[in-house]
C-alpha cells in the first residue's frame, strides 16, 4: 500500500517542487560523469526534466545535488525495491513481500516507476539501497551506480477501486501453465491500483514523493492505458494525496494490513 509522505507536506508548501535531471549521466556529486574515450553517453530519457532547486539539495558532508531521474522498473530492480520497501515501512504488515514485487515487476513493470540518482561507488553516500544499486551501463572507470530512492508500484484491475484481490497475486503465476485468476494484475483492466508509494527515510521531506507521484500520474495519463488511478490510505494520510488530485471516496473494504483504509481515486 502507499507509504505516507505526510512529513513532506510543510516542505512542499514552502518550496518550489522538485523536478528531474536529464539523465543518469548526472551524478549526485553535482558534476556530470565523464565518459571514457569513444564511449557514448546513455540515451537521454523524455525531456521533461530540470535540476533540483538549491534549497532542496541533499547534504552528504558537503552540499550535493541529487540530480534525480525516473525510469520504469524491471525485475532487475527487485532487490532494490525490497530494500526500499523494508526501510520505508515501519509496519511489516503494510510492506509488499519479495514475492509480490517479483510478480508485479515481471507481469507489469511498465506500471512501476522508480526515482534514482547516480553516485560514485566509492562515495560515502548513505542509502539503504546503495548495496543493491546497479552500475550504469557504460563501463565508467569510477564505478558509478544507479541508486533507487523511491518507487511507485502498481497493477491494473477490472474493479473501480483497490481491493484485496488486486493487492494479492496468483501463487502459480510463474509456473509453466498458470491457471486463470482474478487475483493481481488484470491486463485488460482500466483502473491502475497503486500498491506502494515509498521514499527512503533519509530522503523524505525533500519533495521527492510529490515529484515521483506527479511524474507517475502524468506518464500513465499520457500513455492512455487506464481511465483512473486508485489506492488506499489511512485517514490521517489522505490529505497528502488530495493535494495531488486524488479524491477521498470513503472507507475502503480492503483489509490488507489490518484494514482501516480509505479509498482514493484520481
Amino acid at each position: 500500500m502507499p507509504r505516507d509522505l505526510e512529513q513532506e507536506r510543510e516542505k512542499d508548501d514552502k518550496s518550489p517542487p522538485i523536478t528531474l535531471t536529464e539523465s543518469p549521466n548526472r551524478m549526485a556529486s553535482g558534476s556530470p560523469i565523464s565518459p571514457t574515450t569513444n564511449e557514448p553517453l546513455l540515451p537521454t530519457p523524455s525531456r521533461n526534466f530540470t535540476i533540483i532547486p538549491p534549497d532542496q539539495q541533499v547534504h552528504i558532508g558537503a552540499p550535493t545535488n541529487l540530480h534525480p531521474y525516473t525510469r520504469p522498473l524491471t525485475i532487475s530492480d527487485l532487490e532494490s525495491c525490497v530494500a526500499l520497501e523494508n526501510a520505508a515501512f515501519t509496519n511489516p504488515d503494510e510492506r509488499a513481500s519479495r514475492e509480490k514485487f517479483a510478480y508485479r515487476l515481471s507481469k507489469c513493470g511498465e506500471l512501476c516507476l522508480g526515482i534514482f540518482c547516480t553516485v560514485d561507488s566509492k562515495t560515502d553516500f548513505k542509502a539503504e539501497t546503495l548495496a543493491t544499486g546497479k552500475p550504469i551501463e557504460t563501463s565508467r572507470k569510477n564505478g558509478a551506480i544507479s541508486v533507487l530512492l523511491g518507487h511507485v508500484v502498481a497493477v491494473k484491475t477490472n474493479d473501480p477501486l483497490a481491493t484485496d484481490g488486486s493487492m494479492d497475486y496468483p501463487k502459480d503465476w510463474d509456473s509453466a501453465h498458470p491457471q486463470p485468476s482474478t487475483l493481481g494484475h488484470q491486463e485488460g483492466g482500466r483502473t491502475i491500483v497503486i500498491h506502494s508509494v515509498a521514499i527512503l527515510p533519509g530522503f523524505q521531506e525533500r519533495g521527492l514523493g510529490q515529484t515521483l507521484t506527479k511524474a507517475y500520474a502524468q506518464q500513465m495519463s499520457g500513455a492512455g492505458i487506464a481511465d483512473k488511478l486508485a489506492l488506499i490510505a489511512h485517514d490521517h494520510k489522505t490529505q497528502w494525496y488530495e493535494k495531488l488530485g486524488f479524491v477521498n471516496k470513503g472507507k475502503s473494504k480492503a483489509q490488507f494490513g489490518g484494514g482501516g483504509w480509505f479509498d482514493m481515486v484520481k
